[in-house]
């Protein structure tokens, strides 16, 4: 009789098992199953809303850099050419009003030799070359590399 037994209480087990399967849920309850999907979706859709975010805030830290090297490239600029125009102002109006390439190839870079060039007293003294400051080695050296680089 024990089997008997343990058999029905099995299939009625297997039975309501069933019917618990079949019957409808009501409103307002879900099933574990789906509590544990809709956690998994949220939990996705959660992290595809942070790397969303993530990259909308990479994306406007970039821009910002971008823009603030843009504004420091302005002001470089600005105080390249400012620095570059004060050189040229220090140079003599015969020198400055003669072209680049001129400079270069017959005097070489050399602000007195273009002066005594100008003035054609190559070699002579005079009061003229006397009262012309001379310039210190390495301005010279300096200011010949940038007229040959300018030429390039």
């Amino acid at each position: 009789m024990s089997t008997a037994a343990s058999s029905r209480s099995e299939l009625h087990s297997q039975q309501q098992h069933q019917q618990q399967r079949n019957e409808p849920m009501s409103p307002g309850t879900l099933s574990s199953k789906t509590i544990r999907s809709l956690n998994r979706h949220a939990q996705r859709q959660l992290a595809e809303e942070q790397r969303l975010a993530m990259l909308e805030n990479f994306d406007m830290e970039v821009e910002d850099k971008i823009r603030s090297m843009r504004t420091q490239l302005d002001v470089d600029k600005m105080d390249l050419r400012l620095k570059a125009e004060c050189e040229i102002a220090q140079l003599p109006k015969c020198v400055r009003d003669m072209p680049l390439k001129t400079f270069i190839h017959e005097y070489g870079g050399d602000v007195a030799a273009a002066v005594r060039g100008m003035l054609r007293i190559e070699g002579e003294e005079s009061s003229v070359l006397a009262s012309l400051p001379e310039a210190p080695l390495a301005i010279r050296m300096r200011r010949k590399k940038a007229a040959l680089n300018q030429v390039k």
